[in-house]
């Protein structure tokens, strides 16, 4: 608990250091995104903020000038031409120009960060690797990480207010400087005496936000389930959808209630400070209305003045603002750049591995493994090989741990003692690009992309290479697909969601076809099947099986699968039990046997009857 305490405490903490990484790390990533449009944000901004005390020189020279013509005899309008044009001047170029520029380069940031923005962060998860998005803890940071991404704009953006602040501050303060000295320090002073509760309120957010970020994503799957038409359809028949509704409403009314008490308490000492700064203001006015009674300076200087002393105290007042949301945000950001700091949970090999001609030998050797911050192991010093070119299937009860082995063999997660060879080579050494371009998984629970076509759900089995029109009909035909696919109004190029104009939504056990046509299509050394067939009829699985079988006669095959029909003709049949092998060999060997393997087909093949 202390533990935990002393984390969070670290964690609000935001060092001087730390902020100037953070907000460096904004700057340089915008600055990737455009170059251009980032320069321009911050020049423009400055010259656009300027524009007051640009303004109030020109202003206090008009109103000089027009009092001057204004009190000779000949009240000669000429006069006042030349200022006019450079009023004009100023509103076209300064007020205008210089303001549209601003527009144009915020604005253009803005719209084009927003989709590169997603696409860094989804290449950071990519990096990361399944392990680290398994982590509760890593779930956490990711969640909040990807609510604050898009205000990284807004953190950058203030980072070029308070730039601007300062050049303002630097300049009205030469002028404040010249007529009352002592003005500038009571400013300075009234800004660090409202920095400190705003720090006492930006944590009390932060904390709230943090500690409930479970709560939160608890909730936000609850209104996912409702507004996802898979889970919708049983939701609905039940009667649901309230139950869920519910928890997602409790949940943030809670939550919102919290968020609203700490923004009361905040605007409530807002006020009382603010109105300190009120009267520092007008004591400021008081001391250019004296001087100007009593004739030290004309209208027009009395009028710069005071836009001086608003410039001045609007700036401090800006800058406090922009330094709370900056300290504010940046605290929030060390989630972002903690994740963008992370890696892989596991390390990458730098033996390089070409595409393999012959498909590879593969050999568990002492293996032990147990989950991340699991205590129990799936297996210990499990030990199995499997030839070049041969075709096994794993079997066994749920938790035996056979999909473990497919995870291992796809580095989702590494050994914690032992050895996967791959070819005699450990497969920690092996760069997991090269090793994947030598992989093909197709997982129980296998991606189906609806908002592609049926070619592209196909054709993303080898995402790199050309595309083979041939072969992406080949393995829609190995995959008993090309039948139902030719009867699609846009055949191999219809979409397969109903959500988009002319899109159809497939049966389940369509879907699970084309997913499979992309594994015939992918064409690996090594190809692994985990539950494949799941969705599809009887009929089609014995004669995709029997496709599976003769297609990659010349790969090394993985087969998992509760069906005993789908397992009999695999070159060997390997039993796990408890993590261990407690059988193996082909189909007619093992029903001999009469041991688990045997009594568990006869108990199926009983079933049939």
């Amino acid at each position: 608990m202390e533990k935990k305490k002393q984390e969070k405490e670290k964690q609000e903490k935001l060092s001087p250091k730390e902020f100037i990484k953070t907000v460096g790390w904004i700057f340089k990533t915008y600055y990737e995104i455009s170059p251009s449009k980032t320069i321009l944000l911050l020049i423009t901004r400055i010259l656009r903020d300027l524009r007051g005390l640009i303004y109030g020189v020109f202003f206090a020279k008009i109103i000089d000038q027009l009092i001057m013509v204004a009190s000779s005899e000949a009240k000669d309008f000429r006069l006042m031409i030349p200022y006019l044009v450079a009023l004009l001047l100023y509103y076209i170029f300064v007020s205008g120009l210089i303001g549209n520029i601003y527009q144009y380069s915020y604005r253009g940031l803005r719209q084009i960060s927003r989709s590169r923005l997603e696409i860094i962060f989804a290449q950071q998860l990519n990096y990361l690797g399944v392990q680290n998005l398994e982590n509760p803890d890593i779930l956490n940071r990711i969640n909040r990480a990807s609510q604050w991404l898009q205000d990284t704009f807004m953190v950058l953006n203030d980072t070029v207010v308070f730039i601007s602040n300062i050049v303002q501050v630097i300049v009205s303060g030469v002028v404040i400087f010249s007529f009352f000295p002592v003005m500038i320090p009571v400013l300075l002073g009234s800004m660090i005496i409202r920095f400190f509760p705003d720090q006492y309120f930006m944590k009390k957010d932060f904390h709230w936000q943090v500690d409930n970020s479970e709560k939160r994503r608890i909730a936000w799957s609850s209104i996912g389930a409702v507004q996802n038409a898979s889970s919708l359809q049983e939701i609905s028949i039940v009667g649901g959808y309230e139950f869920f509704k519910k928890k997602f409403d409790d949940c943030f009314t809670w939550f919102n209630n919290g968020m609203l008490k700490i923004f009361k308490e905040r605007e409530v000492t807002n006020f009382f400070l603010s109105a300190l700064d009120s009267i520092i203001g007008v004591v400021g006015y008081g001391v250019v209305f004296y001087n100007f009674v009593h004739g030290k300076f004309t209208m027009g200087t009395a009028s710069f003045q005071m836009r001086a002393l608003d410039t001045f105290a609007g700036s401090l007042d800006s800058m406090l603002a922009s330094i709370t949301f900056m300290n504010e945000f940046s605290v929030k950001m060390k989630d972002l750049i903690a994740l963008f700091e992370m890696k892989p949970a596991v390390e990458d090999g730098n033996i390089k591995l070409p595409y393999l001609d012959t498909p590879p030998e593969i050999e568990f050797r002492n293996v032990s493994f147990k989950y991340p911050k699991a205590k129990k192991y799936v297996f210990k010093n499990l030990s199995f090989k499997i030839d070049s070119g041969e075709e096994v299937a794993l079997v066994g009860h749920n938790g035996a741990g056979k999909t473990t082995i497919v995870k291992l063999l796809a580095r989702i997660y590494s050994v914690t003692s032992g050895a996967i060879l791959i070819n005699g080579i450990n497969i920690n050494d092996l760069s997991i690009d090269d090793w994947y371009k030598n992989l093909g998984v197709l997982f129980q629970e296998f991606n189906f992309y609806s908002h592609l076509s049926v070619k592209e759900n196909i054709i993303t089995g080898k995402p790199k290479e050309k595309v083979d029109e041939k072969k992406v009909i080949e393995a829609a035909k190995n995959a008993d697909a090309h039948e139902f696919i030719m009867e699609y109004k846009n055949k191999y190029d219809q979409i397969m969601t109903e959500k988009v104009e002319g899109g159809i939504r497939p049966s389940s056990g369509q879907a699970q076809k084309i997913a499979i046509a992309r594994f015939f299509y992918r064409n690996a050394p090594l190809a692994i099947f985990d539950e494949p067939t799941a969705a599809i009829d009887a009929v089609s699985e014995y004669k995709i099986f029997n496709r599976i079988y003769d297609f990659f006669d010349n790969k090394t095959v993985i087969i998992i699968s509760h069906r005993f029909s789908t397992v009999r003709n695999a070159d060997r049949i390997i039993v796990l039990d408890k993590g261990k092998v407690v059988e193996e060999g082909t189909h007619e060997e093992l029903v001999k046997k009469d041991g688990i393997y045997s009594k568990s087909y006869k108990l199926q093949a009983e079933g049939y009857k």
